[in-house]
């Protein structure tokens, strides 16, 4: 009967699904006939779609009243489409090459999974959205969304048991059908996608423990997973990692969101001053849009104060803070511990013998734990083996170490110690015939490059020169004043032969 109508009304199933808001799969199982005892609700979705009358709604009702009920109570609550996608987030700027990969990931002959990972507040959610939003109509039967909750402040990430339960209940399983186990539960999950189109988004996950229960096992769905952690773990995934936005995307972003001039000359500033990260430029502009009398100059002049930085970029449940509290409490203590001391170093990047000095480890344990870093995105990897965080970051990981870290004092010694020994080590390679000039070598009590010839010295120097000025300012500050001049001795010829006149007096000025 079902058949004959939409036959005569000259649609597919698909085009009859999509009118009355039902799944292509129970439109399917409706004309075979197949024992389902439909809705009323799912009755009168289909008499609008074909544009019928009561006494067609009647005659179908009549039909549906004669099917058994047959011994699947979810084969009948699977009516209508689902659509559990939150609205698509306002303002969206920009990541146009990030949706042209997530939008190129589709592929109804295999199992595709997309993660999006990235440091607090970077946007991924706000790009899973989207995406979604546009990819929604390849998916017929629906759209599933489920906050994972894996960097919640006051809320335990969701156990997979938990996620699958509210999965399968809103596939139309009743609870009483839902298996205790959760392997049992996973394998009805995956039963239940098959032969299904579903878009399912899993947003905020805190590993691929919590995830991979929750994937569809057969091609035709695809699942989109935000995290701050890479997921590397997980199979058949297309990984997509977000980095800050391009200055352009960002100045755009703000200037719509606090409704000024893009072109005004301090919006750059502050767009600088917020990282280019959407979560800070956001709420930047909520603080600016909320000050009617304020202009950006005003917000500019109360960010630029770096210390005090973080505290402007709250608002209400809002807050940079809040959101980078939350990537650190995931850490380990050991981990901790190394955010702590790395954070704070100076703008320059750094590499693994710098961590290990400050951490006081091996080498190879200090690669590791940048590695850790690396994988949860509270560091940067700007070039292999040189390393940075972000300047948001840095101002967290320097309030956190003022606060937790009581020995920072002497973990800014090892570093001065480490750069006093391979300065003076690559100087004596550098320029041997000075060596008498200058002071001797101190000791080391971390690891140190080995600096074979002047090739390799003369780029030590020139990649950590602007480490070195740095740390000899740091150095008067933090230590004992013999690091200032030892270091200011011992570069002096290499800054002259730089034709660095200026660099020298911000060593010796310290003097």
């Amino acid at each position: 009967m079902l058949q004959a109508w939409r036959a005569r009304a000259l649609l597919t199933q698909e085009q009859l699904a999509e009118r009355a808001g039902l799944s292509v799969r129970t439109v399917r199982r409706l004309e075979s006939d197949g024992g389902v005892r439909p809705q009323g609700v799912t009755l009168r979705r289909l008499v609008e779609a074909l544009k019928l009358g009561p006494a067609q709604l009647e005659e179908l009702a009549a039909a549906a009243r004669a099917q058994p009920a047959g011994d699947e109570p979810a084969e009948q609550a699977e009516t209508a489409v689902l659509r559990q996608l939150p609205a698509a987030p306002p303002l969206f700027t920009g990541r146009s090459l990030e949706l042209t990969e997530l939008e190129r990931a589709r592929d109804m002959n295999t199992v595709v999974i997309a993660t999006i990972d990235g440091m607090a507040g970077i946007g991924k959610t706000a790009l899973a959205l989207h995406a979604a939003h546009r990819l929604s109509g390849d998916y017929s039967d629906g759209q599933l969304f489920l906050d994972l909750h894996g960097y919640t402040r006051g809320v335990d990430p969701v156990q997979p048991a938990e996620a699958l339960d509210r999965l399968l209940r809103a596939l139309g399983v009743p609870g009483e059908q839902i298996p205790a186990h959760t392997e049992d539960r996973a394998a009805l999950f995956r039963s239940r996608l098959a032969d299904r189109k579903l878009l399912i988004v899993l947003d905020n996950a805190v590993n691929e423990a919590q995830v991979r229960p929750l994937l569809p096992g057969t091609p035709g769905s695809l699942a989109i997973v935000t995290s701050r952690r890479r997921l590397i773990g997980l199979d058949h995934t297309v990984m997509v990692s977000l980095d800050v936005l391009p200055r352009q995307d960002a100045v755009a972003l703000f200037a719509q969101s606090a409704a000024v001039d893009a072109d005004d000359a301090a919006v750059d500033d502050v767009v600088e001053l917020c990282g280019r990260l959407p979560l800070a430029l956001r709420i930047a502009a909520a603080r600016l849009r909320s000050r009617p009398t304020w202009e950006a100059g005003h917000l500019l002049e109360r960010l630029r104060d770096r210390q005090e930085r973080l505290g402007e970029l709250e608002l209400g449940e809002r807050s940079v803070t809040a959101a980078l509290d939350m990537s650190y409490l995931q850490l380990d203590p050991e981990l901790q511990r190394a955010y702590r001391l790395c954070g704070p170093l100076p703008e320059s990047s750094f590499d693994v013998y710098v961590a290990a000095a400050l951490v006081d480890v091996t080498v190879g344990r200090a690669a590791r734990l940048l590695d850790d870093l690396l994988d949860v995105n509270l560091l940067q990897e700007l070039l292999p083996g040189r390393f940075a965080f972000h300047d948001l970051v840095r101002s967290h990981a320097s309030a956190a170490a003022q606060r937790e870290q009581p020995d920072r004092v002497a973990a800014f010694g090892r570093m001065f110690d480490y750069y006093s020994h391979t300065a003076s080590v690559a100087m004596d390679v550098l320029f041997p015939y000075e060596r008498e000039r200058r002071p001797p070598t101190p000791p080391a009590a971390t690891p140190t490059p080995d600096l074979p010839g002047p090739a390799e010295a003369e780029a030590w120097l020139d990649r950590e020169l602007p480490n070195l000025l740095t740390a000899a300012r740091y150095a008067a500050l933090f230590c004992p004043r013999a690091h200032t001049v030892h270091l200011s001795t011992t570069l002096d010829r290499y800054l002259r032969t730089r034709d660095a006149t200026r660099r020298p007096r911000c060593c010796t000025n310290r003097l």
